[in-house]
């Protein structure tokens, strides 16, 4: 049915067309904010930045995704805690669902869920099962609480918020912009002999912020620019890499190195800026003050005397997983059993290896379910990686890097419910081909070529 607008063209009828309904929205949030504020007017400012900061994550749910992905290494800062008072993660959520339902009432475009993905009802049948022998009840019940909830929000909401290029690129850039905020923020640590951190004091999880940043600017920034352009970029690269090296976290250093070192089969040009980055990296080194504790940490890669040195304490955590394997080959120990089977449950918590994780906990038969849903994102990447023309190739490219950095990742640190990143890099990966059959959208792109490149 359609209706006469004020200049008298006929335009269809339709209940709360966007963007009249974020406007009414905020218009509402406003003045509720207004009436609630009236006494207290000080505290008005804050409030309607953060009704504001509401209304984008609402109709821009994708940056709420980009900011759920890193909230764990925020919120142990007591200043970012003290913001809401209920916990950030759950709070983000929230809004990441509720942004999912208004993107449904304004008829968004939604990425295909791949087949593979009915793995993940068997995975969690399988965890279910597992409660009926778990040594400890209600902690196997509370880890898989968290994996149906808080990690099964970056497994599905990708789909549901990423349907489009341009929303691909605002979550990139999100992801990217709260990361370089992280990774600054934990350069005033460099004064100090302690390693740095997140602001909430987790070293590792500044490696893999760093890291995912790194990938970021090297594979959807740099490549944009012919390369007097593409010099100033390389300033970008020195926040996110210093603050990899002082962390002192050497699996993100290792996926970082394997990443960048494989990417010049896909832009050969790199080679140059390899080797730029390479020196002025050289040359830059010794006027930055790096903990020393970080760089001891880095040298165990190339000083240790065996591979259980390397590995250090996690060596101790791998024998006793595969002993556990060994004992409990096809059903496990049940869902965390790992931490309860042993004798210093405060001491061997998880095996550090996702894949080693769930073997031991739920069997072999739910770690042949999760190598399968890994297996076949990695035979996507590659099938994407093999068509250079496509029309958002740079965002399969970035999916693949993010991807193989998360494998290296999640097979050194982590458990299945810390290493959100990992579960969210491979729906990245069937995202970007959902892409591909996207309506071309007429806006700048910000991760592709300005111009034909060679390869």
């Amino acid at each position: 049915m359609e209706g006469k607008n004020a200049l008298g063209t006929a335009e269809p009828s339709g209940w709360l067309r966007f963007p009249n309904l974020p406007i009414l929205a905020g218009s509402l949030a406003l003045g509720v904010t207004l009436v609630c504020f009236s006494d207290s007017p000080a505290t008005f400012p804050s409030a309607a930045a953060g009704v504001a900061a509401l209304v984008i994550l609402l109709v821009y749910p994708e940056l709420a995704l980009a900011l759920y992905v890193v909230v764990g290494d925020v919120k142990g800062d007591d200043r970012v805690a003290s913001i809401l008072p209920v916990d950030l993660t759950l709070a983000l959520g929230a809004v990441l669902l509720a942004g999912i339902a208004l993107n449904f009432l304004r008829r968004k475009r939604v990425s295909a869920m791949p087949s593979v993905y009915v793995l993940f009802v068997a995975l969690v049948a399988l965890m279910t099962a597992s409660l009926s022998y778990t040594p400890v009840f209600s902690a196997g019940l509370e880890k898989l609480g968290r994996f149906l909830t808080v990690t099964g929000i970056v497994i599905v909401a990708p789909f549901f918020v990423i349907g489009t290029p341009g929303a691909m690129k605002r979550f990139l850039a999100g992801f990217g912009a709260i990361a370089f905020v992280i990774c600054g923020w934990s350069l005033s640590g460099l004064s100090g002999s302690a390693r740095l951190a997140t602001p909430s004091d987790n070293t590792i999880g500044l490696g893999h912020i760093a890291c995912g940043l790194i990938l970021l600017i090297w594979f959807g920034v740099i490549p944009r620019y012919r390369f007097p352009k593409r010099f100033l970029a390389y300033l970008l690269l020195g926040v996110p890499a210093i603050a990899m090296i002082g962390s002192g976290s050497r699996g993100p250093v290792i996926a970082c190195a394997v990443v960048i070192l494989v990417s010049p089969l896909f832009h050969r040009r790199l080679l140059l800026d390899l080797a730029c980055i390479g020196g002025l990296g050289l040359a830059t080194l010794p006027f930055v003050t790096i903990p020393a504790s970080a760089i001891d940490y880095l040298g165990t890669l190339v000083h240790g005397q065996s591979v259980g040195g390397v590995l250090d304490f996690r060596s101790d955590l791998l024998d006793y997983g595969w002993k556990l394997l060994q004992q409990h080959p096809l059903i496990g120990t049940g869902i965390q059993g790992f931490r309860y089977y042993s004798p210093n449950p405060e001491l061997y918590k998880w095996p550090h290896n996702i894949f080693l994780e769930i073997a031991c906990e739920i069997g072999i038969p739910a770690a042949l379910i999760a190598l399968a849903i890994f297996g076949s994102a990695i035979l996507e990447t590659c099938r994407q990686l093999k068509r250079p023309t496509a029309p958002h190739f740079v965002l399969s490219q970035v999916a693949a890097a993010l991807l193989l950095a998360g494998l290296i990742n999640g097979t050194n640190t982590g458990d299945i419910n810390s290493d959100r990143a990992t579960w969210l890099f491979v729906s990245l990966v069937f995202v970007a081909r959902s892409l591909g059959n996207a309506p071309v959208e007429r806006t700048r792109a910000t991760f592709a070529p300005a111009r034909p490149v060679a390869a």
